[in-house]
């Protein structure tokens, strides 16, 4: 089975991807966690980092959604 890698990690509540311009949703952090990176058991052990970068939003005309990065340990 998939796991979220996101949730492999203890986040904050209300860690969004996506926000609706048509309301601003992003001002009042009213989201919806969307993108995912989906991560198998194997992978699972070599995880070390996940987040969500909401910096991008910031940027003049951004994409209503937020990249989630993920590090990794390299295979032995």
């Amino acid at each position: 089975p998939l796991a979220d890698a996101f949730r492999l990690f203890e986040q904050a509540e209300g860690s969004f991807t996506w926000w609706d311009y048509r309301t601003g949703a992003f001002r009042r952090n009213h989201g919806l966690r969307i993108d995912l990176i989906l991560v198998s058991s194997a992978v699972q052990e070599r995880i070390r980092a996940c987040g969500i970068d909401t910096a991008p939003r910031g940027l003049e005309r951004p994409s209503d959604h937020a990249p989630v990065w993920a590090e990794f340990d390299r295979p032995s």
